[in-house]
């Protein structure tokens, strides 16, 4: 029996290591079978990126919605106005001046009016006719001015010698923006040029300098100053609107 048993014993045990490279094959290996994960990679740090500064902003116009401006280039054409030691004639200082300052008035919301914006003649008598037809809350009549004296200079304003209340508070308020530009300024006189007197609108004329001074020609040549004048011409009347 013990016999038996023994020969049973060693003929499982070779029946095992008989079988076992087959049994092997069909057993997964750990290894093999299941693929290794791949460590994870850890992602970059980003950083925020800084806050986009603040867009700039230009000062808020003042608006003067509603308001009709006539603005008046003096001379023109065959008219060329005072020349003095001025490398451009009165003419063209004139027309460079009024159309900065129709543009600014228009940005301000103004409906503006021209009497001219190329180098052409138009008579007096025409000039306040626009006033008149338009309707003008303003008109304003830009110049410069000629004198036998060398060291005359500054600006001057001009309102008819009977002027309006309105008048007066337009011409008083283009004077105050001039101080504050530190533009110098001779003062407000009555005259009675055809531009103030021939409608019923209110109306300003501005000598805006001395064409015969030759400090002051330098600068009336230059593009600078004359939007320097025209910003102020602006200014003061935005302020005269708005009180």
């Amino acid at each position: 029996m013990n016999q038996v048993l023994k020969t049973a014993s060693v003929a499982a045990l070779l029946w095992c290591v008989g079988c076992a490279p087959g049994l092997l094959r069909d057993l997964p290996d750990p290894v093999f079978a299941t693929p290794a994960q791949p460590k994870a990679t850890p992602a970059p740090s980003v950083k925020a990126p800084p806050p986009a500064p603040a867009p700039s902003r230009k000062p808020a116009r003042r608006s003067i919605d509603g308001a009709t401006v006539v603005v008046d280039a003096g001379h023109g054409g065959k008219d060329p106005g005072a020349q003095g030691v001025s490398v451009m004639p009165e003419k063209a200082v004139n027309l460079a001046v009024a159309l900065i300052l129709a543009q600014e008035l228009s940005d301000r919301g103004a409906k503006v009016v021209t009497t001219r914006d190329t180098d052409r003649f138009i008579t007096l008598d025409g000039r306040a006719a626009m006033a008149e037809r338009n309707r003008a809350d303003l008109f304003v009549s830009i110049h410069s001015d000629a004198a036998q004296r060398a060291a005359a200079s500054g600006s001057t304003l001009y309102i008819a010698r009977n002027a309006s209340d309105r008048s007066r508070r337009a011409a008083r308020s283009i004077e105050a923006a001039f101080k504050r530009a530190r533009i110098e300024c001779r003062g407000i006189n009555g005259a009675g040029f055809r531009v103030l007197v021939g409608h019923s609108r209110p109306a300003v004329l501005v000598e805006c300098g001395f064409l015969t001074n030759r400090n002051e020609a330098r600068k009336l040549n230059t593009s600078s100053y004359q939007a320097k004048l025209a910003l102020a011409i602006a200014d003061g009347i935005t302020d005269y609107f708005s009180k």
